[in-house]
């Protein structure tokens, strides 16, 4: 039990702006605490949906849709806004493995990353303003929950891309079969409330995104990286909100 604590504490300290305390860190640990990364994504969507039913009792929908979001980005310091960002600049600006990850390391923020984030947060915006403020924090919870696991579906089935270390080579470690399991246990469980309908949905076009991004960077630059998680992430959660819409 206490190494689950420890575990869930390297997610929350890595995946979060949420303070930790005192953790045993290890790579190895924090490569296994991509098992907790769906119910990060839990609290994620719980802040915004908190944020989102305190805002609406003074404002209006949309004015509460954008507070939700930004509470969200803070939560997460734009961990994965950041990676959707690097993923453009990269994929983008080089045709290379070697200078798309050179690009994707820089700090510097270049046209097609500003223009991504700009688009990403306008779809956000007008995805989640038309769905019904009581339904909304469970939308937030499931979405940001679900699409964290397909994230660690990528680590399990794919390679990391890069030599050497970065913040993200943790990944490049093996995944466990319980660490898998918990991880889907913990993104599935939010959709208890979501309709069948659009489950079937959101599996379908998550399936859909897994394979066509999970083909293409194989191709690029042979396997994942950091950035291309965060832009699995960011894609599943827009894909979530889409389907609700339907």
């Amino acid at each position: 039990m206490k190494q689950q604590l420890n575990l869930f504490l390297h997610a929350l300290q890595f995946y979060s702006r949420i303070p930790a305390g005192k953790i045993d860190y290890t790579e190895e640990n924090l490569a296994q605490s991509v098992r907790y990364f769906p119910l990060i994504g839990s609290i994620v969507g719980a802040v915004g949906g908190s944020v989102f039913m305190l805002s609406m009792l003074v404002f209006s929908q949309a004015i509460s849709v954008t507070a939700a979001i930004i509470s969200m980005v803070a939560v997460t310091g734009a961990l994965h806004e950041d990676g959707v960002s690097d993923f453009f600049d990269g994929f983008g600006g080089a045709r290379t493995k070697e200078r798309i990850l050179e690009i994707m390391k820089d700090s510097h923020v270049g046209a097609y990353g500003v223009i991504s984030l700009v688009l990403l947060f306008l779809v956000k915006f007008s995805l989640l303003t038309p769905i019904a403020p009581q339904k909304l924090p469970l939308v937030l919870i499931a979405a940001h929950a679900s699409s964290r696991f397909m994230a660690v579906v990528l680590m399990k089935s794919s390679t990391y891309a890069r030599t050497g270390n970065s913040k993200s080579s943790h990944t490049r470690h093996p995944l466990t079969r319980t660490t898998v399991i918990t991880a889907f246990v913990f993104g599935a469980l939010p959709l208890a409330f979501v309709p069948p309908f659009i489950i079937a949905c959101v599996v379908t076009i998550y399936a859909i995104i897994f394979f066509a991004l999970k083909h293409y960077v194989e191709k690029k630059i042979g396997g994942f990286t950091g950035d291309v998680l965060g832009t699995l992430q960011q894609f599943c959660e827009i894909a979530f909100y889409l389907v609700y819409n339907l």
